[in-house]
């Protein structure tokens, strides 16, 4: 059994894929340490412990660096990022592998695999690292020059859609790249309940006093820009005495506007995030759930993103925007209808339709995709790469 650092350069109070990943290897019997950051005192989101002991046999390190506390800047950038690398690097060079969430942890893996080449590298990249959304054009050809220098250093390489795991193959391959891997973000085996049988909790028309008849359009995930949430909002405007309602669950930067339209808007309402574990079971009070990423990058036209999944097993269909990967998964499976203009005009007129028709032809679509996507299955291929890695 191998011991290994899954490194995220966040403080792991919200990342899923890390968790999931986390739990199946521990399973596998392998020795599993998330090593994440710590917040600075008196950071936006409290304090979380450093060190966590999780059910199923791994754990949790938070790393803290003494120059948190400067201001931020490119050069305090900079400071902060030397010294992150110089903690991580001589508290984790020892070990087998290390799992590298996204680019910034990969480059910290392979300045550790100076120190010690035995250390085993998986490159596990979230989104199309080197298109990802509001980076500049400098930005992504440092990414790309980055990647194209360190990724015949990694043992493996992950994706999370066909077509990253393609571009990938694409862009890398004559670099020496190993093979790319798809290991797809699909809600864990705690949480895959998939359609319940007879009515669950109605947690949205409960809070929000939705009447039966209602009918609820739901969002949820990150209140970001170019997820279409903007869109969203403004297809709302005039359908106040539709029977519409649309339900916004998450957080993030774009919060104020959400809680602004909820304010103004009596069929517009704003549901705080929810625990991992409880996700699905909030989801599945919607009549539908909106995939509406803008692709504005790579990163977003080639996305699949977790909330497709989480409203599949949840059994609520999908309407979503022509992003390719999302358009063959729902086509595929039956469990939604595309929105063809995407702009606030084409949303709008597909969630009316949607509602007018009622959503019982997707029901058999639904039930099936419950069995056929899982977590589980995505986790054989992950923790394979392992077992491979193990063996050498």
């Amino acid at each position: 059994m191998m011991r290994i650092a899954n490194v995220v350069l966040n403080d792991f109070t919200r990342d899923n894929r890390v968790l999931k990943i986390s739990e199946s290897l521990a399973e596998k019997g392998h020795e599993v340490t998330v090593v994440a950051l710590q917040k600075p005192k008196g950071a936006e989101g409290g304090a979380v412990p450093n060190s966590e002991e999780r059910p199923g046999g791994w754990n949790v390190v938070r790393v803290g660096v003494k120059s948190g506390r400067l201001p931020r800047g490119t050069v305090f950038g900079v400071i902060k990022m030397a010294e992150l690398a110089l903690r991580l690097i001589q508290g984790w060079r020892h070990v087998d592998a290390w799992h590298c969430n996204d680019i910034e942890a990969f480059v910290l893996g392979w300045l550790a695999q100076r120190f010690n080449p035995k250390l085993k590298l998986v490159y596990d990249c979230h989104e199309f690292e080197a298109e990802r959304n509001g980076k500049s054009k400098l930005e992504r050809k440092l990414v790309s020059w980055l990647e194209r220098r360190m990724i015949r250093k990694a043992a493996a390489v992950i994706t999370v859609s066909p077509s990253i795991a393609k571009a990938y193959q694409e862009r890398y391959a004559k670099f020496g790249m190993a093979n790319v891997h798809l290991v797809r973000n699909i809600p864990s085996p705690r949480s895959e309940r998939g359609p319940m049988e007879g009515p669950g909790p109605d947690h949205f028309r409960d809070r929000f006093n939705i009447p039966q008849e209602g009918f609820i359009a739901l969002y949820q995930g990150a209140f970001t820009y170019n997820r279409g949430l903007e869109t969203a909002l403004r297809a709302m405007e005039g359908l106040e005495d539709s029977g519409v309602h649309l339900v916004l669950m998450g957080y993030g930067l774009l919060q104020p506007i959400v809680e602004e339209a909820a304010n103004r808007l009596p069929h517009v309402h704003w549901h705080p995030a929810v625990p991992y574990e409880q996700v699905l079971e909030h989801t599945q009070s919607a009549d539908v759930g909106l995939v509406s990423v803008r692709p504005t990058c790579l990163s977003y036209l080639y996305c699949l993103p977790n909330k497709l999944f989480e409203y599949i097993l949840a059994g609520v269909p999908v309407l979503s925007n022509d992003l390719p990967d999302c358009r063959a998964l729902i086509e595929e499976h039956l469990v939604g209808r595309m929105v063809e203009q995407d702009d606030a005009l084409g949303w709008r007129d597909a969630v009316l339709q949607m509602k007018a028709e009622g959503t019982a032809t997707f029901q058999p679509g639904l039930k099936r995709s419950a069995s056929e996507l899982s977590w589980s299955k995505e986790a054989v291929v992950m923790t394979g790469i392992y077992d491979e890695l193990d063996r050498e």
